[in-house]
C-alpha cells in the first residue's frame, strides 16, 4: 500500500466529515463546545486545518498533494532506505489524522508535518541494530540535493556523477543532527525557524548546526576547490 493507498485506507474509519454546529469551533471534539482560538502561522491553510481538526479523511488527500513530497525527500534522507521511507509517509498522514484534533496552527502546517515525520524517522533510526551490511555505509541518494558547478573542461556528466557522489558520501558521514540540518535547509529549502520547528530545536542551534556541517563539507571536498 503506497501513497493514495493509505488515504484511501482511512476513509472507511467512519469519522465524522460534516461541519460543525452552529457556535462551535470548527475542530471542536473535546468536552467543551468552545476551544481558545489562536493565530495560524499561515491563514491560507485555515479551512484545511479546520478540516483536519473534525478529522475529515478527505483533508489527507490535500496533505498529500502539497506536502507528500517534502515528506517524502526527509524520510529518504534520513533513513536512506527508499521502501522504508515510503512506509513513514503513510505512517504520518495516519498520525496527521490522528493527531489533528490537537493541532493549533501556530507554527504553520508543514512545519509541524515535516516534524511528525522526522520524529518517525528518528524512531526507526533509533531501532536499528548494526549488522554486517550497515558497515558499509549507507547506500547513495538520486539527488543529494546541493548544487555545485562543473570544473571547466571537465566532461560535465561525469564530473557532476563524480561530485554528487563524493558530496552524497560526504553529507552522509556528517553526525546526525547536522545531516538533518543540511538535508531541511538544501534539499528543502526550509527556513531556519521552519528547520527549528521541525527538528524542535532552538533558532541558534539550527544556525550552530549548519555552520559545523558546512565546515565539515569543505574540509571534505576541498582537493575540488582545486
Amino acid at each position: 500500500m503506497r501513497g493514495p493507498e493509505a488515504v484511501k485506507r482511512l476513509a472507511g474509519d467512519g469519522f465524522p466529515r460534516a461541519a460543525p454546529a452552529p457556535g462551535t469551533f470548527a475542530g471542536a471534539g473535546s468536552s467543551s463546545p468552545f476551544r481558545e482560538e489562536r493565530p495560524l502561522a499561515d491563514p491560507g491553510e485555515r479551512d484545511l486545518i479546520a478540516a483536519l481538526r473534525r478529522k475529515d479523511v478527505a483533508a489527507l488527500a490535500e496533505v498529500l498533494a502539497r506536502f507528500g513530497g517534502a515528506m517524502a525527500t526527509l524520510a529518504r534522507g534520513m533513513l536512506r532506505e527508499p521502501a522504508e521511507a515510503q512506509d513513514v509517509v503513510e505512517e504520518a498522514l495516519v498520525r496527521v489524522h490522528e493527531a489533528g484534533p490537537g493541532f493549533r496552527g501556530e507554527r504553520g502546517l508543514k512545519t509541524w508535518v515535516l516534524r511528525i515525520t522526522a520524529n518517525l524517522c528518528r524512531d526507526r533510526l533509533r531501532r536499528r541494530r548494526f549488522t554486517a551490511a550497515s558497515l558499509d555505509g549507507p547506500g547513495p541518494v538520486d539527488d543529494p540535493g546541493l548544487r555545485f558547478d562543473p570544473v571547466a573542461g571537465w566532461d560535465e556528466r561525469l564530473d557532476q556523477r563524480a561530485m554528487a557522489a563524493r558530496l552524497d558520501a560526504a553529507v552522509a558521514r556528517l553526525p546526525a543532527e547536522q545531516r538533518d540540518a543540511v538535508l531541511l535547509r538544501h534539499r528543502l529549502e526550509l527556513s531556519y525557524e521552519e528547520i527549528g520547528g521541525t527538528l524542535g530545536v532552538p533558532l541558534g542551534t539550527v544556525k550552530s548546526r549548519l555552520a559545523r556541517a558546512l565546515v565539515a563539507l569543505r574540509a571534505e571536498l576541498k582537493e575540488w576547490d582545486a
